[in-house]
């Protein structure tokens, strides 16, 4: 291959945008996230949209591999040119709408949003970029281990809009289980004390449960969104239409809903085996060693679209990157750690560990023992804790 041979395939599709365009002064239509309307960004006159129908369906996951097999699909990046200005833009194989860096006139790759199963709903955004920069304000202010001169100084990039691709599903889950459950006695040793010990017995049973609208991430480059979910997508989603992408960049799905749905199974099977967990408590003391076979019935599921604010923030020469959920206003990322506030809180806690250990020879001294128990506890407590923390900062050393 030569060194004028691109390594990815770049393909020359039509660009949409004359939506978005405002019949009157010939600027860009763009959703107001404050008053939740379209208008035009600089006249304010309020439009209306078109949306590819009058409700979200949810379809069966049995008619899924059909109809992904006829969906039409688009490989590698595409390059557009903007009917604006003539800048050529090209959308990486993630992308189907972005924004023109010479014009700011909204893209849309028509040809990749077309490929693949379309969106079914969307949720628009309801945390504006203001709100969004003061919540994390909030938030890594009240960051403990984070060093003061970044709670004072830090910057907050260039925060950029997007909406990241959802499956959503329903299922009627039914789970037979097995595993053992305890029932406690009490008994006397030899010298005459009590201790408690634990009879296990074989148990099985059926627990069922109705889950709607698991949400699974359908974007490879997004591996830590779990921190800001959930989104609402029960009653917040509306019918998708394009307009709302107006001004954002937009992703299309790259993990399918075959793969969405096995990583579906395994939160419904974590929630099946603590119902199941319950189930046994209801008759026995303790529970443990349960094992869940689930059948997933009427399983349902959709495509949307959900809106995410983004950026990245630098300190000492290493780049932080956050989220903020663009519905909830939940945020998520990583953040630096204050290596001299955690040796002191280390530092500070072998002095009180010194003092327990001191206060707990009194306490057998004087034969309290409930006392000395109760500061045994609270030392491997804080001691955990200091661990704890101590390895954070070796993990970020590391990364």
């Amino acid at each position: 291959m030569s060194e004028n041979t691109k390594s990815v395939e770049e393909k020359r599709v039509e660009v949409e945008t004359e939506k978005f365009i405002c019949k009157n002064c010939g600027s860009t239509i763009k959703f107001d996230i404050n008053k939740q309307k379209f208008e035009c960004s600089s006249c304010k006159a309020e439009y209306t949209i078109e949306t590819l129908s009058d409700e979200v369906k949810e379809y069966s996951f049995d008619d899924y591999f059909e109809r992904e097999r006829q969906s039409i699909a688009f490989e590698g990046n595409a390059v557009v040119t903007c009917q604006n200005c003539g800048l050529e833009i090209t959308f990486d194989e993630h992308q189907v709408a972005t924004v023109c860096p010479m014009c700011s006139s909204t893209q849309i790759a028509t040809a990749k949003q077309k490929s693949g199963i379309p969106p079914e709903g969307i949720i628009p955004f309801k945390i504006d970029k203001k709100d969004a920069q003061e919540k994390f304000r909030v938030w890594i202010r009240k960051r403990w281990f984070a060093p003061n001169d970044l709670k004072k100084s830090y910057g907050e990039g260039l925060l950029a809009g997007m909406y990241l691709p959802f499956w959503t599903y329903d299922t009627d889950a039914v789970s037979f289980y097995t595993g053992e459950g305890g029932i406690d006695r009490v008994v006397k040793d030899k010298e005459g004390k009590e201790k408690t010990v634990t009879d296990w017995y074989h148990v099985s049973g059926i627990v069922q449960k109705s889950f709607d609208d698991i949400q699974i991430c359908a974007s490879e480059k997004e591996k830590d969104i779990a921190g800001i979910l959930p989104y609402n997508t029960t009653t917040n989603t509306k019918p998708f239409s394009q307009s709302y992408l107006s001004g954002y960049y937009t992703e299309i799905y790259k993990i399918k809903a075959d793969s969405g749905f096995e990583e579906a199974k395994k939160i419904i099977d974590s929630d099946m085996k603590s119902l199941s967990e319950r189930d046994i408590l209801r008759s026995y003391n303790r529970a443990r060693s349960i094992r869940v076979n689930t059948k997933y019935n009427d399983v349902t599921y959709k495509h949307v679209l959900l809106p995410l604010w983004s950026a990245a923030f630098g300190y000492k020469g290493k780049t932080y990157r956050y989220m903020i959920n663009g519905e909830t206003g939940k945020v998520s990322g990583k953040r630096p750690y204050s290596v001299p506030k955690i040796l002191a809180a280390v530092l500070a806690v072998i002095a009180i560990i010194t003092m327990i250990v001191f206060l707990s020879r009194e306490s057998e001294n004087s034969k309290t023992t409930d006392n000395a128990g109760l500061i045994k506890s609270v030392t491997y407590s804080m001691i955990g804790k200091s661990i704890e923390y101590t390895q954070c900062v070796n993990l970020e050393n590391l990364s």
